[in-house]
């Protein structure tokens, strides 16, 4: 395998990852603390979506979590 095969390899494996946590993270996040739409919708966006589906939920879906001070 090439270097670049590799990066490309790991690109991918992140950006798989990435998809899987928001995944995760959507199915243990309360529907009433949800942004924009319901679980369901954001389900659809993010199966059918993939990675722009994952981007939108992690900057615009997911419940502002208050910052520790």
């Amino acid at each position: 395998m090439t270097g670049q095969g590799l990066g490309n390899s790991l690109v991918v494996l992140a950006a798989i990852g990435f998809w899987g946590y928001c995944l995760f993270d959507l199915t243990m996040t309360d529907e009433l603390e949800m942004r924009l739409f319901s679980k369901p919708v954001w389900v659809v966006l993010l199966v059918f979506t993939s990675l722009l589906g994952s981007l939108l939920w992690f900057f615009a879906g997911r419940p502002q979590r208050p910052s520790p001070r």
